[in-house]
């Protein structure tokens, strides 16, 4: 009788073995697939944060290019627009510092060209209301007669803080004639050509 039960024993003893075999090599197992899938998870997340940190990397390197490229363009247009100006700053200080003859030349050439009717009234500055003499203003007045206007341009005794040129006096109203304000229009026309011989 001792002996059945030791068998009955044994055998539960070893059904109770091999299911504890069996489940350990079940969790194992699933031990096994849990890591192999946490470690791919964790493969593809640290993947997914590269290429994440990649693109911010880029976006900002792009931007940060950008910028840079925006600004030396912003500065290079600022240099072209300071040698354009100074261009045309140099044209005005060669107008108002020909000779006399040629400078008066230029000033008869202007009051034909900018007098409407014959009558208007002239502004210089100081220094030019000094050069233009009687003569010559009877000589640009005959011109104007020729013209088919009225002779009768007057000098006016005030004078007017320009470099050069002159004001108009029509109707009451002002023309600047001076050289500044007539380059300063031009500038608008010619900006592109100065630019192209500039910055060819």
């Amino acid at each position: 009788m001792k002996e059945g039960a030791d068998r009955i024993i044994q055998r539960v003893m070893d059904d109770a073995q091999a299911r504890a075999e069996s489940v350990k090599a079940e969790a194992s197992e699933k031990a096994s697939v849990i890591e192999t899938e946490a470690n791919e998870k964790a493969k593809r997340r640290k993947e997914h944060i590269l290429e994440q940190a990649r693109k911010t990397a880029a976006e900002q390197k792009s931007r940060i290019i950008g910028v840079a490229q925006l600004e030396a363009r912003k500065k290079l247009l600022a240099a072209k627009q300071e040698m354009i100006g100074q261009a045309f700053q140099g044209a005005l200080e060669e107008l108002v510092s020909q000779k006399d003859q040629d400078y008066l030349s230029v000033i008869n050439d202007l009051l034909l060209e900018m007098t409407d009717t014959g009558t208007e009234a002239v502004i210089f500055n100081e220094l030019d209301k000094k050069k233009i003499t009687d003569q010559f203003l009877d000589k640009v007045n005959e011109s104007l007669v020729e013209q088919g206007k009225e002779g009768k341009l007057k000098l006016l005794d005030e004078t007017r803080n320009i470099k050069g040129g002159f004001i108009l006096q029509r109707r009451g109203l002002e023309i600047n004639c001076s050289f500044e304000s007539l380059l300063a229009i031009k500038r608008d026309e010619l900006e592109y050509e100065v630019a192209e011989l500039l910055f060819k």
